[in-house]
Protein backbone atom coordinates (compact mmCIF):
# COMPACT_ATOMS: atom_id res chain seq x y z
CA UNK A 1 0.00 0.00 0.00
CA UNK A 2 1.28 3.65 -1.13
CA UNK A 3 2.00 6.31 1.43
CA UNK A 4 -0.93 8.62 1.90
CA UNK A 5 0.86 12.31 1.78
CA UNK A 6 -1.70 14.73 3.97
CA UNK A 7 -1.62 18.18 2.46
CA UNK A 8 -3.79 21.35 2.31
CA UNK A 9 -2.47 24.03 -0.19
CA UNK A 10 -5.81 26.57 -0.17
CA UNK A 11 -6.11 28.72 2.81
CA UNK A 12 -6.63 31.72 3.70
CA UNK A 13 -4.52 34.50 4.18
CA UNK A 14 -5.00 35.25 7.60
CA UNK A 15 -1.91 36.06 9.68
CA UNK A 16 -1.26 34.20 12.92
CA UNK A 17 0.63 35.36 16.42
CA UNK A 18 2.23 32.67 18.85
CA UNK A 19 2.50 33.59 22.12
CA UNK A 20 4.73 31.01 23.34
CA UNK A 21 6.62 31.03 26.78
CA UNK A 22 7.33 29.29 30.18
CA UNK A 23 4.45 29.79 32.69
CA UNK A 24 4.36 32.92 34.87
CA UNK A 25 7.00 34.43 31.89
CA UNK A 26 4.16 37.47 30.76
CA UNK A 27 2.24 35.51 27.86
CA UNK A 28 -0.87 36.77 29.08
CA UNK A 29 0.14 40.11 29.71
CA UNK A 30 1.62 40.05 25.99
CA UNK A 31 -1.51 39.23 24.87
CA UNK A 32 -3.27 42.39 26.68
CA UNK A 33 -0.95 43.96 25.01
CA UNK A 34 -1.68 42.89 21.51
CA UNK A 35 -5.64 44.28 22.33
CA UNK A 36 -4.35 47.83 21.49
CA UNK A 37 -2.93 46.51 17.94
CA UNK A 38 -5.09 47.35 15.19
CA UNK A 39 -6.75 44.60 13.26
CA UNK A 40 -5.49 42.06 15.95
CA UNK A 41 -7.97 39.48 17.16
CA UNK A 42 -8.82 38.01 20.56
CA UNK A 43 -6.41 35.43 21.77
CA UNK A 44 -7.18 31.80 21.47
CA UNK A 45 -5.60 28.91 23.63
CA UNK A 46 -6.33 26.46 21.12
CA UNK A 47 -5.01 22.56 22.23
CA UNK A 48 -3.65 21.51 18.75
CA UNK A 49 -0.95 24.38 18.75
CA UNK A 50 0.11 23.22 21.68
CA UNK A 51 -0.11 19.43 20.87
CA UNK A 52 0.92 18.78 17.00
CA UNK A 53 4.26 20.13 17.36
CA UNK A 54 5.39 18.41 20.55
CA UNK A 55 3.90 15.28 18.91
CA UNK A 56 5.76 16.02 15.68
CA UNK A 57 8.67 16.75 17.49
CA UNK A 58 9.22 13.61 19.31
CA UNK A 59 7.87 11.33 15.99
CA UNK A 60 4.79 10.77 17.00
CA UNK A 61 3.20 12.38 13.64
CA UNK A 62 4.60 12.73 10.44
CA UNK A 63 5.30 16.57 9.16
CA UNK A 64 3.39 16.84 6.31
CA UNK A 65 0.06 15.42 8.29
CA UNK A 66 0.79 17.48 11.21
CA UNK A 67 1.35 21.14 8.86
CA UNK A 68 -1.90 19.82 7.13
CA UNK A 69 -4.00 19.75 10.51
CA UNK A 70 -2.59 22.78 11.41
CA UNK A 71 -3.44 24.54 8.56
CA UNK A 72 -6.54 23.46 8.38
CA UNK A 73 -7.61 23.78 11.98
CA UNK A 74 -6.27 27.79 11.43
CA UNK A 75 -8.89 28.40 8.55
CA UNK A 76 -11.40 27.23 10.95
CA UNK A 77 -10.43 29.44 13.86
CA UNK A 78 -10.32 32.22 10.94
CA UNK A 79 -13.87 31.57 9.80
CA UNK A 80 -15.58 30.89 12.86
CA UNK A 81 -13.38 33.89 14.93
CA UNK A 82 -14.62 36.40 12.07
CA UNK A 83 -18.81 35.55 11.97
CA UNK A 84 -19.06 35.00 16.09
CA UNK A 85 -19.03 31.27 16.63
CA UNK A 86 -17.46 29.28 18.95
CA UNK A 87 -16.57 32.46 20.87
CA UNK A 88 -15.34 32.88 24.19
CA UNK A 89 -18.00 35.44 26.11
CA UNK A 90 -17.41 33.98 30.05
CA UNK A 91 -16.74 37.05 31.67
CA UNK A 92 -14.29 36.43 33.96
CA UNK A 93 -12.42 34.54 31.71
CA UNK A 94 -8.86 35.95 31.09
CA UNK A 95 -8.94 35.24 27.16
CA UNK A 96 -13.02 36.04 27.26
CA UNK A 97 -14.06 38.27 24.31
CA UNK A 98 -16.16 40.55 26.79
CA UNK A 99 -12.50 42.14 27.50
CA UNK A 100 -11.41 42.67 24.22
CA UNK A 101 -11.76 46.34 22.70
CA UNK A 102 -13.55 44.55 19.89
CA UNK A 103 -16.51 43.62 22.02
CA UNK A 104 -19.73 44.60 20.11
CA UNK A 105 -17.97 43.73 16.86
CA UNK A 106 -17.63 40.10 18.12
CA UNK A 107 -21.52 40.68 19.67
CA UNK A 108 -22.67 41.94 16.46
CA UNK A 109 -21.29 39.11 14.33
CA UNK A 110 -23.53 36.63 16.06
CA UNK A 111 -26.81 37.74 14.05
CA UNK A 112 -25.30 38.98 11.44
CA UNK A 113 -25.46 36.65 8.10
CA UNK A 114 -22.15 34.68 7.35
CA UNK A 115 -19.77 37.13 4.67
CA UNK A 116 -19.96 36.09 0.88
CA UNK A 117 -17.29 33.15 0.07
CA UNK A 118 -15.45 35.30 -2.01
CA UNK A 119 -15.40 38.30 -0.22
CA UNK A 120 -14.18 37.11 2.99
CA UNK A 121 -11.09 35.23 1.75
CA UNK A 122 -10.17 38.42 -0.34
CA UNK A 123 -10.80 41.17 1.67
CA UNK A 124 -11.64 39.73 5.79
CA UNK A 125 -9.32 37.20 6.30
CA UNK A 126 -6.13 38.92 5.07
CA UNK A 127 -6.32 41.86 7.46
CA UNK A 128 -7.19 39.33 10.63
CA UNK A 129 -4.25 38.81 12.89
CA UNK A 130 -4.83 35.94 15.34
CA UNK A 131 -3.29 35.45 18.62
CA UNK A 132 -2.60 32.29 19.85
CA UNK A 133 -0.70 31.22 23.14
CA UNK A 134 0.95 27.87 23.85
CA UNK A 135 3.19 26.07 26.04
CA UNK A 136 6.88 25.82 24.64
CA UNK A 137 5.49 23.90 22.20
CA UNK A 138 7.97 25.52 19.56
CA UNK A 139 10.92 25.66 21.50
CA UNK A 140 12.24 22.42 20.13
CA UNK A 141 11.14 22.75 16.79
CA UNK A 142 9.85 25.24 13.52
CA UNK A 143 7.02 23.52 12.85
CA UNK A 144 4.64 26.82 13.06
CA UNK A 145 7.27 28.24 11.01
CA UNK A 146 7.45 25.86 8.41
CA UNK A 147 3.75 25.52 7.81
CA UNK A 148 2.67 29.18 7.86
CA UNK A 149 5.70 30.65 6.45
CA UNK A 150 5.73 34.67 6.23
CA UNK A 151 2.71 34.68 7.61
CA UNK A 152 3.24 33.57 11.39
CA UNK A 153 5.06 35.38 14.18
CA UNK A 154 6.14 34.12 17.18
CA UNK A 155 6.33 35.81 20.53
CA UNK A 156 8.73 34.02 23.35
CA UNK A 157 7.94 35.29 26.21
CA UNK A 158 10.79 34.97 28.72
CA UNK A 159 11.45 35.56 32.69
CA UNK A 160 14.36 35.20 35.36
CA UNK A 161 13.74 31.47 36.23
CA UNK A 162 13.64 32.35 39.94
CA UNK A 163 9.94 34.22 39.93
CA UNK A 164 8.80 31.65 37.77
CA UNK A 165 9.52 28.58 40.11
CA UNK A 166 6.71 28.31 42.03
CA UNK A 167 4.01 29.34 39.10
CA UNK A 168 5.48 25.29 38.35
CA UNK A 169 6.16 23.58 41.34
CA UNK A 170 2.66 24.24 42.52
CA UNK A 171 0.94 23.17 39.34
CA UNK A 172 2.95 19.73 38.94
CA UNK A 173 1.33 17.53 40.59
CA UNK A 174 -1.76 18.24 38.44
CA UNK A 175 -0.36 16.88 35.39
CA UNK A 176 -1.13 12.99 36.58
CA UNK A 177 -4.16 13.50 38.32
CA UNK A 178 -6.31 16.81 37.31
CA UNK A 179 -8.57 15.74 34.04
CA UNK A 180 -8.96 18.92 33.61
CA UNK A 181 -5.15 19.47 33.04
CA UNK A 182 -4.03 19.60 29.30
CA UNK A 183 -0.13 19.52 28.75
CA UNK A 184 0.87 16.83 25.85
CA UNK A 185 2.08 13.83 28.52
CA UNK A 186 4.49 11.17 27.79
CA UNK A 187 4.53 7.55 29.53
CA UNK A 188 7.22 6.59 32.44
CA UNK A 189 6.41 3.70 34.24
CA UNK A 190 3.13 3.85 34.35
CA UNK A 191 3.45 6.96 35.44
CA UNK A 192 1.67 10.51 33.10
CA UNK A 193 4.94 13.24 32.74
CA UNK A 194 4.75 16.34 31.20
CA UNK A 195 6.48 16.00 27.71
CA UNK A 196 9.42 18.33 28.89
CA UNK A 197 10.45 15.72 30.91
CA UNK A 198 11.60 13.71 28.13
CA UNK A 199 15.45 12.21 28.22
CA UNK A 200 15.86 13.19 31.86
CA UNK A 201 12.50 11.17 33.43
CA UNK A 202 14.35 9.50 35.72
CA UNK A 203 16.31 12.38 36.97
CA UNK A 204 12.77 14.23 36.73
CA UNK A 205 11.25 11.62 39.25
CA UNK A 206 13.85 11.86 41.99
CA UNK A 207 13.50 15.29 42.63
CA UNK A 208 11.21 17.33 44.77
CA UNK A 209 8.35 19.73 42.72
CA UNK A 210 10.78 22.59 42.92
CA UNK A 211 13.54 20.59 41.86
CA UNK A 212 11.65 19.28 39.34
CA UNK A 213 10.62 23.43 38.04
CA UNK A 214 14.23 24.27 37.70
CA UNK A 215 15.12 21.01 35.45
CA UNK A 216 12.10 22.05 33.09
CA UNK A 217 13.53 25.47 33.17
CA UNK A 218 16.85 24.61 32.57
CA UNK A 219 16.12 21.57 29.90
CA UNK A 220 13.53 23.71 27.83
CA UNK A 221 15.88 27.08 28.32
CA UNK A 222 18.43 25.03 26.55
CA UNK A 223 15.89 23.49 23.63
CA UNK A 224 15.15 27.59 22.92
CA UNK A 225 18.67 28.91 22.87
CA UNK A 226 19.75 26.08 20.34
CA UNK A 227 16.83 26.86 18.30
CA UNK A 228 17.24 30.54 18.06
CA UNK A 229 21.23 29.96 17.06
CA UNK A 230 20.22 27.97 14.36
CA UNK A 231 17.13 28.52 12.71
CA UNK A 232 16.42 30.02 9.34
CA UNK A 233 13.41 32.07 10.74
CA UNK A 234 15.06 34.47 13.21
CA UNK A 235 13.56 37.56 11.46
CA UNK A 236 10.14 36.11 12.34
CA UNK A 237 10.73 35.60 16.30
CA UNK A 238 10.51 38.27 18.85
CA UNK A 239 12.11 37.39 22.69
CA UNK A 240 9.93 39.62 25.13
CA UNK A 241 11.74 39.84 28.56
CA UNK A 242 9.51 40.18 31.39
CA UNK A 243 11.87 42.72 33.33
CA UNK A 244 11.71 44.81 30.78
CA UNK A 245 7.94 45.34 29.74
CA UNK A 246 6.77 45.52 33.26
CA UNK A 247 9.55 48.69 33.99
CA UNK A 248 10.18 49.72 30.58
CA UNK A 249 6.67 49.34 28.65
CA UNK A 250 6.32 51.89 25.93
CA UNK A 251 9.37 50.88 24.31
CA UNK A 252 9.02 47.38 24.48
CA UNK A 253 5.36 47.72 23.14
CA UNK A 254 6.76 49.82 20.13
CA UNK A 255 9.36 46.79 19.42
CA UNK A 256 5.88 44.90 19.39
CA UNK A 257 4.33 47.18 17.01
CA UNK A 258 7.09 47.48 15.00
CA UNK A 259 7.72 43.73 14.31
CA UNK A 260 3.94 43.31 13.59
CA UNK A 261 4.43 45.97 11.44
CA UNK A 262 0.69 47.36 12.60
CA UNK A 263 -1.16 50.62 13.89
CA UNK A 264 -2.20 50.76 17.34
CA UNK A 265 -4.37 52.80 19.53
CA UNK A 266 -2.93 54.99 22.12
CA UNK A 267 -6.49 55.36 24.42
CA UNK A 268 -6.90 51.45 24.44
CA UNK A 269 -2.91 51.04 24.98
CA UNK A 270 -3.50 53.47 28.12
CA UNK A 271 -6.69 51.47 29.90
CA UNK A 272 -4.21 48.32 29.19
CA UNK A 273 -1.23 49.48 31.22
CA UNK A 274 -3.39 50.83 34.52
CA UNK A 275 -5.46 47.07 34.21
CA UNK A 276 -2.18 45.51 34.03
CA UNK A 277 -0.38 47.59 36.64
CA UNK A 278 2.55 48.83 34.34
CA UNK A 279 5.27 50.29 34.26
CA UNK A 280 6.02 49.31 37.23
CA UNK A 281 9.61 50.65 39.56
CA UNK A 282 11.09 47.53 40.27
CA UNK A 283 10.29 43.88 39.26
CA UNK A 284 8.70 42.15 42.56
CA UNK A 285 5.97 40.51 42.30
CA UNK A 286 2.32 41.75 41.09
CA UNK A 287 -0.76 40.03 41.69
CA UNK A 288 -3.06 41.24 38.91
CA UNK A 289 -6.60 40.45 37.51
CA UNK A 290 -4.90 36.94 36.24
CA UNK A 291 -5.10 33.47 38.33
CA UNK A 292 -1.30 32.82 39.49
CA UNK A 293 -0.44 29.30 40.29
CA UNK A 294 0.44 29.39 44.17
CA UNK A 295 1.00 26.31 46.72
CA UNK A 296 -2.62 26.63 48.58
CA UNK A 297 -2.89 29.70 46.75
CA UNK A 298 -1.06 31.50 48.92
CA UNK A 299 -0.56 35.43 48.16
CA UNK A 300 3.21 36.32 46.74
CA UNK A 301 2.21 40.06 46.00
CA UNK A 302 5.16 41.91 46.93
CA UNK A 303 8.15 39.53 47.42
CA UNK A 304 10.90 40.78 45.79
CA UNK A 305 14.36 38.52 44.86
CA UNK A 306 15.63 37.87 48.62
CA UNK A 307 12.64 36.71 49.82
CA UNK A 308 11.76 34.25 46.59
CA UNK A 309 15.70 33.05 46.57
CA UNK A 310 15.29 32.42 50.49
CA UNK A 311 11.83 30.82 50.29
CA UNK A 312 13.70 28.28 47.56
CA UNK A 313 16.60 27.66 49.02
CA UNK A 314 15.09 26.66 52.12
CA UNK A 315 13.29 23.69 49.38
CA UNK A 316 15.78 22.15 47.38
CA UNK A 317 19.08 20.75 47.70
CA UNK A 318 22.36 22.38 47.84
CA UNK A 319 23.04 20.87 43.93
CA UNK A 320 19.98 22.01 42.61
CA UNK A 321 20.49 25.73 44.63
CA UNK A 322 23.53 25.91 42.80
CA UNK A 323 21.83 24.85 39.24
CA UNK A 324 19.58 27.52 40.28
CA UNK A 325 22.41 30.45 40.55
CA UNK A 326 23.91 29.08 37.39
CA UNK A 327 20.76 28.87 35.67
CA UNK A 328 20.04 32.44 36.74
CA UNK A 329 23.05 33.87 35.26
CA UNK A 330 23.07 32.45 32.18
CA UNK A 331 19.75 34.04 31.67
CA UNK A 332 21.03 37.49 32.20
CA UNK A 333 24.07 37.28 30.04
CA UNK A 334 21.25 35.31 27.69
CA UNK A 335 19.50 38.75 28.03
CA UNK A 336 22.28 41.18 27.50
CA UNK A 337 23.42 40.10 24.71
CA UNK A 338 20.45 39.82 23.28
CA UNK A 339 19.33 43.45 24.31
CA UNK A 340 23.18 44.17 22.54
CA UNK A 341 22.51 42.53 19.55
CA UNK A 342 18.73 44.69 19.25
CA UNK A 343 20.68 48.17 19.69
Amino acid sequence: MSKVVFTKNKSYNSNLIIIDGFSGSGKILIAELLKAINNTEITKWELSFDYLPILFSLGSIEKEAAKSLLRTIFDEITYTMAIGRELNFRIKDLLSAIGHPKKYAYLKSIFRKEPNDIIFENNVAPKMNVPIIVHLSSFNNCLIEETFGSKSRIFYSLRDPLYILESYSSYLDRIANDPREFTPKILYRDTDLPWYAYNFEEEYCKANNTEKSILIIEKCFELLEKKLNSSKYRQQYKLIFFEDVVTNTDSIFSEIVKFLNLNYENKILQKIKLKNKIPRLNINIVEGFWKRYTTNNASRDGDNESKILNRTKSLINESYYEKLLVLRKKYYNFKKLYDKNLS
